[in-house]
Order: C-alpha cells, then sequence, then structure tokens
C-alpha cells in the first residue's frame, strides 16, 4: 500500500516551479538567488469583461457587421483603439473603451477582456533560479531544512524564527504577545484563542506556525493578514517530536512561512523553508514509498491521533471492532506502549 507522506526533513534540496496565473513577463534570470518575497514576474488580470456590440455601433445587420471588424480573437488593443468600421473620415466606428484583449468574436458581438490590472508573482520561497519557461513559469532550488504543514491561510512571509513554545503542547495565550516579536515568525504550540491572533496581527508578526488550532478559529485565521500554518490538525493536538525538535534547532534563524492552501493532488501543501549555506547537495525527498517495518509514521485519527511510532509489524487482514476487516501495523510509540493502527489512518513523517 502507498503511504501518504509528510515530510520533516532537517537536510533536503527542495525543488518549486511557479506558474504564472496567465502568461507574463519573467522579470529574473537563470542563476539568479532569490528571497522568499522576490518579484518573479508581472502578468495582467483579466477582471472586467465588456460585450460590445458592433452591428448597433456600426448601425449595419448582424449578417453583414463581420466584414467591418478589424480585429482578430486574441489581439490587444489600447484603449480608443479601432476595434469595428471603415476607415473613412465620416464613417461610424467602434473604439475600445478600456485596454484590453478581444476574447471572442460571435455575430457581431465582441467580448473584450479588461486589463487594467497587474498581477505580480512571488517566489514564496527562497533559492536559487535553475530554470525559466518564458511567459509561464520559474523554478526555484533550495537546500533547507523543511517542514510540511496541514493547513495554511493562503498567505506568505518570511523573518527570524522565535520559538514562542515552550514544549510540544504549549497554549499559546494572548499575554506571550508582545512588540518584541515585530517581524518574526512565531512557533507556538496549540492556540484557542481569538485574541492572540487578533494581536498578532497588530504587532506585527511576520508569521506563525502552530501545532494545532481550534475549529472555530478556522474563519479568525483565514482573516488574518500575516501567514498562518497548522503542523498537526484541528482540536489540540501536540507538535510531534521530530518538528519540535528542528523548530527548536532553528530558533533565531531566517525562514520562509509559505501558507499556501492545501491542494495535495497538485502538489501544494503549506510549508516551511529553512534555507542552509554550506550544506553540501543533499537528495531531493523520495515522493512515494510503501509502508515498511522500522519507518516512523504519524497516526492521522482514533484513538492513537497525533502520536508517533515505528512499526514493528504489518498485518494484511486484520479484523477491527467494527467487524471491518483492511491492513493494520504494530506501532512501538515513540510516548510508550504499543497500538495496532489500520494503514488508512497513518502517513510516514520523510
Amino acid at each position: 500500500m502507498l503511504a501518504p507522506i509528510t515530510y520533516i526533513q532537517p537536510l533536503t534540496t527542495l525543488r518549486r516551479t511557479r506558474y504564472l496565473p496567465v502568461e507574463g513577463a519573467i522579470t529574473v534570470g537563470l542563476g539568479d538567488r532569490l528571497r522568499a518575497s522576490d518579484v518573479i514576474a508581472h502578468t495582467g488580470v483579466h477582471k472586467q469583461h465588456m460585450m460590445l456590440d458592433a452591428a448597433r455601433a456600426l448601425g449595419v445587420p448582424a449578417n453583414r457587421v463581420d466584414k467591418f471588424i478589424q480585429r482578430e480573437v486574441g489581439e490587444t488593443v489600447e484603449e480608443g483603439a479601432i476595434i469595428a468600421g471603415s476607415r473613412g473620415l465620416a464613417s461610424r466606428q467602434l473604439r475600445a473603451p478600456v485596454a484590453g484583449r478581444i476574447a471572442a468574436i460571435s455575430e457581431g458581438q465582441i467580448l473584450l477582456q479588461a486589463s487594467d490590472e497587474s498581477l505580480h508573482v512571488y517566489a514564496r520561497v527562497p533559492g536559487l533560479v535553475i530554470d525559466i519557461d518564458p511567459g509561464h513559469s520559474v523554478t526555484l532550488e533550495c537546500i533547507c531544512a523543511w517542514i510540511q504543514c496541514l493547513w495554511g491561510n493562503g498567505l506568505s512571509g518570511e523573518g527570524n524564527l522565535h520559538m514562542v513554545a515552550d514544549g510540544p503542547q504549549h497554549q499559546l495565550t494572548a499575554d506571550q504577545i508582545d512588540m518584541s516579536l515585530r517581524g518574526a515568525i512565531l512557533i507556538a504550540g496549540h492556540c484557542s484563542q481569538r485574541q492572540a491572533l487578533e494581536l498578532a496581527g497588530q504587532v506585527p508578526i511576520r508569521g506563525l506556525i502552530l501545532g494545532s488550532l481550534a475549529t472555530r478559529l478556522i474563519p479568525v485565521a483565514e482573516k488574518m493578514e500575516y501567514p498562518i500554518a497548522v503542523i498537526e490538525g484541528f482540536g489540540q493536538i501536540p507538535i510531534n517530536a521530530d518538528a519540535y525538535t528542528l523548530l527548536n534547532m532553528h530558533k533565531g534563524e531566517t525562514a520562509a512561512l509559505n501558507a499556501e492552501a492545501n491542494a495535495p493532488y497538485a502538489g501544494l501543501r503549506p510549508e516551511l523553508v529553512i534555507p542552509l549555506s554550506e550544506a553540501g547537495r543533499p537528495p531531493q525527498p523520495v515522493e512515494m514509498q510503501s509502508f515498511r517495518i522500522g519507518q516512523t509514521v504519524r497516526v492521522l485519527s482514533g484513538r492513537y491521533k497525533g502520536q508517533l511510532g515505528e512499526i514493528i509489524e504489518l498485518r494484511d487482514n486484520v479484523i477491527y471492532e467494527s467487524q471491518l476487516r483492511g491492513p493494520a501495523a504494530e506501532l512501538t510509540l515513540l510516548g510508550g506502549g504499543r497500538a495496532r493502527v489500520p494503514l488508512v489512518n497513518m502517513e510516514l513523517l520523510g
């Protein structure tokens, strides 16, 4: 059985390709070393569509207007440019009310896609530019420590890591937030206080990494103007031992928090990237593997949710209390004791 993986790696080679939402201008070159906050491209965002009636504007029947249209689908036009009409001085003409692109032409109707905004595309992770597809994408490579998270609020930021958590089960409260944390990425345990999130935004901090978040605070976290990423999930779950050790090891160092939305089928997950210098060239993470004896896993649900363990035995056909059958693993829990857990309730820690 192929195993889902969450990566918590002290040293790896990470590659990330940033795709432009529409074709645009790449602003970086091969070999450039970028910060997470650097702009890699500019592209037009077309938010407004305008339907222009060429037949009415020119005063001709719809079945005859095509010969007066002077533009093709896909062509860009400036504000005031002639879209349809004859070229005589006294002729009636249809001009573009705004700059944009001709998106469609059908039976005398012209769809103009206005382009009055420019979108900046950011690197979101630090790294070296190793590949460029002109107009479409930029690929970065970074030697780093790397932690994948379960949930993020879609934003990104960079700053120095500040360890608020004094242990994996730490509780973040408003009285722990003050102006000395301005510009930092905070590392905390569980948060169930709305005031703590709001006060952190007023400081402001550059990011927040939590072990877990109270479910009722998800809408609040989504509205914050700084990135928030959750490592374990929702409810009251302590930070797993591997992640806590790695975070504590790098406190005070510069990091990038990319709390993009979790879209596993597209290969996108929230992540913390801590760039490392003079670390050689470690291998890239293995993308897929099966459960095996000796692996470290995290339990995702059930009685042992959030706990880490080592697989000591794999069984193909186990009958559970529900009378369902399925493959399972016998684990030695890192916190002590043993457990039998269905494979569907586990993931690897890579």
